[in-house]
């Protein structure tokens, strides 16, 4: 598998005109794959899947039967993650990014999640219509934490003093920050949540994190992100590079985005 990742309208990636590509677009950006070999299964709706070869329809083993399984699959859900923060979130001044830590060892994610639920009812009823995307996130102690991203509905600014939020969460330590557009939002949020800081004991001035740690640490099954009812679902697309790129009104000789 291989795959491609340009913004464009620069550098559009050097892929035959005729290739069927998977294409993902987000914001700006137009993000396409390709697989290459001869397609052997065809997934089918209640996760199954049929064999192309001989007409034998099997259900999909969606569990992962190892550690290298899992963090494949942590892999490919960061990824979703980084295309959907890309396409709701652009470093506006209705958009904050906060922290929530606890002072308790809470270890169990449905407590985790319910508690979630009680701050984002109460955030709501304060500030009024808030859409977000929650990350739950494991620390090495096997102490859960979250990262959520938040914006109002309108162009209004979105500010909310740390005390307050403080209030509302009751849990731990909270933190807030204002991203900006130059960050590539998902971009930031996604390594932030993939790599692992060093203890400072055994940090250095050019080693502080380790890039990719924090991976290793999500377990078999967990639903790392969730989001709220009007959260912005990527488009999606399967087709011809050249039929994809046209759609996007990209100009294939000039690689620019045509002026509608």
């Amino acid at each position: 598998m291989t795959e491609d990742k340009k913004k464009f309208p620069n550098n559009i990636p050097k892929i035959f005109e005729k290739t069927l590509v998977k294409s993902y677009r987000y914001g700006e950006t137009l993000e396409m794959t390709t697989s290459i070999g001869k397609q052997t299964i065809m997934v089918l709706p209640g996760k199954r899947y049929v064999v192309l070869e001989t007409g034998e329809i099997k259900d999909m083993d969606v569990s992962s039967e190892s550690r290298q399984d899992n963090l494949k699959s942590v892999k490919n859900t960061m990824k979703k993650l980084r295309r959907l923060i890309g396409h709701n979130f652009h470093g506006r001044k209705n958009e904050l990014w906060i922290t929530l830590t606890y002072k308790e060892h809470i270890t169990d994610t449905e407590k985790a999640y319910n508690h979630f639920k009680v701050f984002i009812k109460r955030m709501r009823k304060a500030y009024g219509k808030l859409e977000y995307i929650s990350v739950i996130e494991p620390q090495a102690s096997g102490r859960w934490h979250y990262h959520v991203l938040l914006k109002k509905d309108d162009e209004s600014e979105l500010y909310i003093p740390n005390k307050e939020l403080s209030l509302f969460w009751g849990r731990g330590f909270t933190k807030t920050k204002r991203l900006k557009s130059s960050d590539k939002v998902g971009n930031y949020v996604v390594a932030y949540l993939s790599n692992l800081k060093i203890p400072e004991e055994n940090a250095t001035e050019d080693k502080k994190y380790i890039k990719g740690a924090r991976l290793y640490l999500y377990p078999k099954g967990l639903r790392i992100y969730r989001c709220s009812r009007n959260i912005i679902q990527l488009y999606e697309e399967t087709g011809i590079k050249e039929s994809i790129l046209k759609k996007n009104n990209v100009n294939l000789e000039k690689n620019q985005i045509i002026p509608k």
